[in-house]
Order: structure tokens, then C-alpha cells, then sequence
């Protein structure tokens, strides 16, 4: 397993029992360990995460407010189902926002950041195809493209970006079972990552553009 920390959001300096809560919750509905429209178990997860169960439920009706969980009447909460109908529009968002996160990312990123970044450039430069998991591909491409957007240092272009591309890999998740995600893909954010690192915003930017068409037109054909 490759070394990634848990995808939905970054981990805090100083963290609540909610927000650890929230991260493990998320991470398991992003990456459909709980699959889509799927119950959530909170006492279940109470004592798998060694906590009470009310940052479970805080966490709960947060993710709500991300569309990653629906909450039902006397029958508690469930992971939200995926409509296909939403790729093509979370495609355009993420088309016309990351090109700019990426340009900003490769003029502010801070020494931590850069740091991450040299640490992913690494991995994806060293991948290899006959041990990797499918489930580890994903879980890279989504931690990259969230550092992008962290260290473009606007918190707003940051929380939106990292919704849509939440739900985004959610479906791409369900869309790899039956089509799986090629390295090419990787290698193709190793080169934004690059252009970040070089403090090039235009390549970056560019090289966004085109990894992201390319992962389109990859999941169309």
C-alpha cells in the first residue's frame, strides 16, 4: 500500500474527536468501502473507532452537507447514492477551477507543501504497474490533486474543488470497477506536479488541462 494519508480532507495540526470522525467517515465513502446507498452502522462504527457516538453523528450531518451521506426519517443515516447524470457537470467545474488552482499552486506554494509534492512526484515516479492497487491509484490521484488546491492558498476555490472532487471520485470509483484507472493517468499529474515544483504556472495549468481531458475522454471511449 502506498504511503497516502486518508482522502475527504486534510488532516488538522489539532483535531476534534469530530473531525477524525469525519475524515475516517469520509474516507470510507469516497473510496466505497461503504458503498452507495448503504446504511451506516454509527454503533458500529463507534467501537471501531473507539469513540461515543456523537462525533459519529456530527460527523454524519456533515458529510451530509458534502452529499456523501443522506439522512432518512426513523431509519438513520445511508451513504448517498451516485447519479450519473452528475459527471459531465462536475467534469466542467473541475475543467474550468483546477487549471487556475494548479497555476496558483506553482507561485504560492508553502515549504511543507513543496515537500509533499517532491514526497508525490517520488511515488508516481516510481509506481510499479505490476504491484500497485487500483484503490491506491485512486487514493494518489485524489491526495495530489488536494494538495493542489490546499496549497493554492484560497480557502474558497479550495472547499469547492475539494467537494466536487470527492463526489467526482466516488463515481470514478464505481466507474474503474469495470474499467481500471491507468498508470498513464498518474504519470500525467506527475508532470503538473513537476511544473508546480519548477514554480511554472502556465505548464502547470496547462498540463492540468490535459490530464483532466484526458481522464475524460480515457472513461468515455
Amino acid at each position: 500500500m502506498l504511503d497516502i494519508p486518508l482522502v475527504g480532507r486534510a488532516e488538522r495540526v489539532e483535531e476534534s474527536l469530530n473531525d477524525v470522525a469525519y475524515r475516517v467517515i469520509a474516507d470510507r465513502l469516497i473510496m466505497l468501502e461503504i458503498r452507495p446507498n448503504e446504511s451506516i452502522n454509527e454503533t458500529q462504527l463507534s467501537k471501531e473507532m473507539q469513540m461515543g457516538r456523537t462525533p459519529i453523528r456530527e460527523a454524519l450531518r456533515r458529510l451530509e452537507g458534502d452529499r456523501l451521506v443522506v439522512s432518512h426519517a426513523r431509519k438513520g443515516a445511508y451513504a448517498a447514492p451516485i447519479d450519473f447524470a452528475d459527471p459531465e457537470e462536475i467534469a466542467q467545474l473541475r475543467q474550468a477551477l483546477e487549471p487556475m488552482a494548479a497555476e496558483l499552486a506553482a507561485r504560492l506554494a508553502s515549504t511543507n507543501a513543496r515537500k509533499t509534492f517532491e514526497k508525490y512526484r517520488e511515488i508516481i515516479r516510481t509506481l510499479d504497474p505490476a504491484g500497485v492497487e487500483q484503490s491506491d491509484l485512486m487514493r494518489l490521484d485524489l491526495a495530489v490533486h488536494q494538495l493542489v488546491y490546499r496549497a493554492a492558498g484560497n480557502s474558497h476555490l479550495e472547499e469547492t474543488l475539494l467537494r466536487y472532487a470527492n463526489l467526482w471520485t466516488r463515481i470514478l470509483g464505481l466507474m474503474l470497477e469495470r474499467r481500471p484507472l491507468i498508470l498513464e493517468q498518474l504519470q500525467e499529474l506527475g508532470g503538473v506536479v513537476q511544473a508546480i515544483l519548477d514554480r511554472d504556472g502556465a505548464e502547470a495549468s496547462r498540463l492540468m488541462t490535459a490530464q483532466l481531458n484526458g481522464l475524460n475522454e480515457y472513461l468515455r471511449a
